[in-house]
């Protein structure tokens, strides 16, 4: 795979059409991580949930996009910001109240090739200020949580998993006239 660091809004938008393209495909496909949802929140940075500077945002973009033989295979959507500790951190887009869910954009086959490469991006190539990933709303069943853990392990890096605020979900069975039906 292929990384490359995206850091400008004009990157960002021209991901559009693939990236909504690849989260269909996803290991975690839901609303807050469409591309739109993800433009409209780093625009606003949450609605103003992560403060402004005086005239700039509190963060500067860094999504990585990986490609495999011309095609996008992997999106890490992070920006680069002080994390609630006051480190520099790669934080997912959408972090922290607004979004339920996040995580990364990605087919569950590619999956791990795309996070080990993704930390092996992000130690050789990544901003250079930050000092950790703090990643917020992932789903507790996402396959990205133990690739992480064993990928972390493998560099030394520390990993922690801890739920911060759970987000319930009720599933429903199957499509809209059934669960109707079951009412």
């Amino acid at each position: 795979m292929e990384f490359t660091l995206i850091q400008t809004p004009s990157e960002f938008d021209a991901l559009a059409a693939d990236w909504n393209a690849l989260l269909a495909e996803s290991v975690t496909n839901v609303p807050f991580l469409r591309h739109e949802y993800l433009r409209a929140w780093w625009s606003t940075l949450g609605g103003g949930e992560w403060p402004r500077a005086e005239h700039s945002l509190s963060g500067d973009l860094a999504i990585v996009a990986a490609t495999e033989n011309g095609q996008l295979a992997g999106i890490a959507p992070l920006f680069l910001t002080d994390n609630l500790e006051g480190q520099p951190a790669l934080m997912l887009l959408g972090s922290l109240e607004i979004s339920d869910y996040l995580d990364l954009i990605a087919r569950p086959d590619d999956l791990p090739a795309f996070v080990g490469g993704l930390l092996d991006f992000l130690a050789r190539s990544g901003p250079s200020a930050w000092r950790a990933l703090d990643w917020y709303n992932l789903p507790e069943t996402s396959p990205t949580l133990p690739l992480l853990r064993a990928e972390a392990g493998k560099r030394g890096w520390v990993f922690t998993q801890e739920n911060f605020r759970p987000a319930i979900s009720v599933p429903l069975p199957g499509d809209l006239e059934v669960y109707l039906a079951s009412i």
